[in-house]
């Protein structure tokens, strides 16, 4: 065989790799990030094994928790994947998520943990598995500002409930806002029994960061 058809047959051989590699047909591929995820042979190898993890993760959960852990797989798709526009950004979307498949959870429930002091005791933040829950919320409370900025997806929630059974709850994120055609990280909250609402910039992107914002800007009995 001569050199140029050795040539053609190694680029196609190489090219074809992201396509089989990923866990969706890469032919289909719609999504910018989708075409990011097939033309990189190690975004496609963490697509395939996330898909894995998440045939693995569906088949350990209770029936009930069946749907909720579908509709949230859905949400990762569409507002934390398909948000990213780089490489780094799928690479630490896609590993995050493989993570947190990865335990394989009887029953799909959010974690709560008592993170912030109140006195003697302490508060409980709430975070939530499925980031993309608030995000409809969140684009009503800009409506209301009358801002025309929308949030394309988010990529953590937290949740500050009052403490006592029906009472109001404080949700935080981290998310991507759109404005134009300009994207940029911020942190929004909103308490809809409230009223309360606020966005500024991310500035560390650390949990400390969104506790404080959230207690500070939103909360409320």
């Amino acid at each position: 065989m001569s050199f140029m058809r050795w040539t053609v047959a190694l680029s196609l051989l190489f090219f074809a790799v992201p396509a089989s590699a990923a866990g969706f047909d890469c032919a289909k591929a719609s999504s910018q990030a989708e075409h990011l995820v097939c033309s990189s042979p190690d975004l496609s190898a963490l697509d395939s094994k996330m898909s894995e993890a998440y045939k693995d993760a569906f088949n350990a959960a209770e029936e009930t928790s069946k749907p909720r852990l579908l509709i949230e797989q859905r949400h990762w798709i569409r507002y934390v994947r398909d948000v990213c526009e780089t490489n780094d950004c799928l690479d630490s979307a896609y590993k995050r998520r493989v993570d947190l498949l990865a335990k394989n959870s009887r029953v799909i429930f959010n974690s709560a943990a008592c993170d912030i002091p109140d006195g003697k005791s302490c508060r409980s933040v709430v975070t939530f598995r499925d980031s993309a829950a608030r995000i409809e919320s969140f684009n009503q409370s800009l409506k209301k500002q009358r801002s025309e900025g929308v949030i394309l997806g988010c990529d953590r929630l937290i949740d500050l409930p009052v403490g006592f059974k029906d009472s109001n709850h404080t949700f935080g994120a981290f998310c991507t806002l759109k404005e134009g055609g300009a994207r940029r990280p911020v942190k929004i909250c909103n308490d809809d029994m409230n009223g309360r609402f606020a966005m500024e910039p991310v500035v560390t992107g650390s949990n400390d960061e969104l506790r404080e914002f959230t207690d500070n800007k939103c909360y409320g009995g």
